[in-house]
Order: C-alpha cells, then structure tokens, then sequence
C-alpha cells in the first residue's frame, strides 16, 4: 500500500477529490469543559468544520466532569453546581452533532501529586492499582515516577485482571449511561499500560487459585507454556470488560453506539498492550474502533494500515474509523494522511485533537480544503 502512497499526489482520483468521509470525530479533551465559554467556542468550531461526532473527555484521571455519585468531580470545575456535560448534549444536538462520553478506563492517575478529592478511588481501593512487579506497591514512589518525562510510564492503572475492578467500571459506565441523553460511549485506555504490567498480587493470587495450569506464581520464573496462559488471561482480562460494557449498553440503551481508541499496529496492541481489538470487532463486542495511528512519518502511517488490512475481512473495513494527530505535525503531514485514508478507503476519520487544533486558529483552514472539497 505504500506505493499508494506514494502516487497519491499525481494520481488523486476524482471520486477522491469531491468525496467526504461519513463519520467526523472531533476529540475533545477535558479542559475544555471546564466552563460554558469555552464549551460554546469548541461548539461553535465543530458546527462551522462540519464534524458530526464529537468524543468529549467526561472521566479523565479517575474524575468526573459530569454528575455522579460513583465518582468525585473534577477540582478543575470551579463552578460547584456547574455539570458540562449536562450543559452540552443539547446544543450539541441542536446542531446535529452526536455526543460521545470519553471516559478513561484503566488509567487513574498520572499527575506527581496526589489527587485533592479524599474520596478519590486512588485513597479508596489502593489494592486495585496495576503493578510491574509482585513488591508492595508504595504510592508515593508511583507518583514520583511522573516527574520525569519520556521515561515510558503513563501513570497509575487500575489492574484489568484484578477481580473487583472490571465489574466497578461498568458501573460507572452504567451510571453515565442512565442519567444522559448520549449517543456513544468512548473506551480509551483500555488496555495494559505496557507487557510487563498484570502483577497486582490479588489478581495474581487469584489466577494462580483459579487456573490449574498455573504451577507458578511469580511471572519471572514461569515456563513458556504458562507465559503464554498467562499472556491470554491478560488480553481476556481487557476483552471482558469491553464485552460486559457491551452487555450492559444493549440491556440499558442498545441504541448507544460503543467505541474504544485502539492502538494501530495490531501486532503490538495484542502482544505488549493486550488489547485483542481485531477480536472485539469480529465477535460484535464493539460497535466501532478509532485507530490512534498518530505517527508522523507517512511510512508508519501507511504500514500500520497494511497490518490492519492484512488480518481484517473487508467485512469488518467501515467498523474502523481512522485516527490522525494534530499535536505532532504540519498541516501538510495531515493532508497527506487524509489524502491516504481516502485511497485506502476508510469511511470515517478522528482528529486529535480541538484543543491542539484551538491554540492555533491557522492549523486547520488549509485541512478543511481538502477534508471538505467542493
């Protein structure tokens, strides 16, 4: 296909040139929603850029930007009886937009300070916490991992394997669900947060109890064949909760459209992330999946879709919706992405993100040219 990508340029097929994608995600992070003003001006971008979905951040780190009782608010809501989420849906309706709840699942925090709300489930449930190795967790040390950038680590993760923690976000989930008029509900970080994660010591003394094939406990001295059971429960661990959220949808709202951010190359989501995404669309467990294939190098790009392409039916093609970043290249990078997603035939297409897009009002006019062609 990268040839493809290469002639592109010359050979842009007309049906190409007046064509427009089906399906426009805009994702828009939490901080945007922290007051009406700055919902009213991302609304007001998203109406006059034609995008009909919007992926809106309502569960960040293990915070709310909506009202619950499952989970605290978010300190960075200043206004005590302000609800955003509340505030949206319906002018985002009036407009013809779908509103999609973006909540992060796993992960819980990421911030070398400790969360300010006392009933935070860090303080709540300290045992759910997902480890890399089978010592006792000491949080404090956790939150020092955050002063430093680019070391790999993302932050604290509720353990996927734990036995509490799957059945505790489809809850949450279920809670949001009930009390908003949404359209979808959003799954990212749905995942472990790198291979070496798994290691909370309930969940490893629970697989260990239940699961007779396991003659050993400690990770690091397992033989091949229970690496591999081990490996498998890991990605089954991710893909229960998805399916249970999709159980859960069709009993409250089936008409509540599923979705989950997946990482691109399908290879490494399975193996060292454990997200069997293929596998969810294939069973039904999720309606749609966005592609976060961020990579600013074309070749990337273009070989994260071969995989994809290589390993999935064309049956399941418009169950994928292509994502590309705007935090980490020029217009012309991402025109040349959209021009690819466009030969390569995807439906529908995300953009991450408004906020980065919003900071620099001269980044998206030349896009919409070619995004929006006449």
């Amino acid at each position: 296909m990268f040839i493809l990508a290469l002639l592109f340029s010359l050979i842009w097929p007309l049906d190409n040139q007046t064509s427009q994608f089906e399906g426009r995600y805009l994702w828009v992070v939490r901080n945007t929603l922290t007051t009406k003003q700055s919902i009213d001006r991302m609304l007001e971008f998203a109406t006059l850029n034609r995008f009909n979905h919007l992926l809106v951040q309502v569960r960040g780190r293990g915070d709310a930007y909506y009202k619950s009782d499952l989970v605290p608010k978010s300190h960075f809501i200043q206004q005590i009886d302000f609800d955003p989420l509340n505030y949206l849906i319906p002018k985002a309706k009036e407009k013809g937009i779908n509103v999609h709840a973006w909540v992060n699942t796993y992960i819980l925090w990421s911030s070398n300070k400790k969360p300010l709300q006392e009933d935070h489930i860090l303080y709540k449930k300290p045992k759910w916490m997902d480890q890399n190795n089978n010592l006792e967790m000491n949080i404090n040390n956790e939150l020092k991992k955050n002063n430093y950038s680019n070391n790999g680590y993302e932050g604290l993760y509720l353990a996927p394997n734990h036995p509490k923690v799957n059945s505790y976000l489809v809850q949450v989930f279920r809670e949001l669900i009930e009390n908003y008029d949404l359209d979808g509900l959003h799954l990212d970080y749905v995942r472990y947060q790198d291979s070496e994660y798994g290691q909370n010591p309930q969940a490893i003394e629970y697989y260990s109890k239940y699961n007779n094939a396991i003659t050993e406990s400690d990770i690091s001295k397992m033989n091949p064949s229970e690496l591999s059971l081990w490996s498998s429960y890991r990605r089954k661990s991710v893909t229960d909760l998805v399916k249970e959220t999709k159980k859960m949808l069709n009993y409250v709202n089936p008409t509540i459209e599923l979705t989950a951010a997946v990482k691109p190359n399908l290879y490494q989501a399975r193996e060292r992330f454990f997200q069997e995404w293929d596998v969810w669309i294939a069973a039904g467990y999720i309606d749609k999946v966005l592609i976060m294939n961020y990579a600013k190098d074309l070749k990337v790009f273009a070989s994260n879709i071969d995989i994809i392409y290589d390993n999935l039916p064309s049956k399941y093609w418009g169950k994928m919706v292509m994502g590309i970043a705007t935090y980490n290249q020029s217009p012309i990078d991402v025109i040349n992405k959209i021009k690819y997603s466009k030969v390569t035939r995807f439906k529908s297409i995300s953009f991450f993100s408004y906020n980065v897009i919003e900071q620099n009002p001269r980044y998206f006019p030349p896009i919409k040219k070619i995004l929006y062609p006449k």
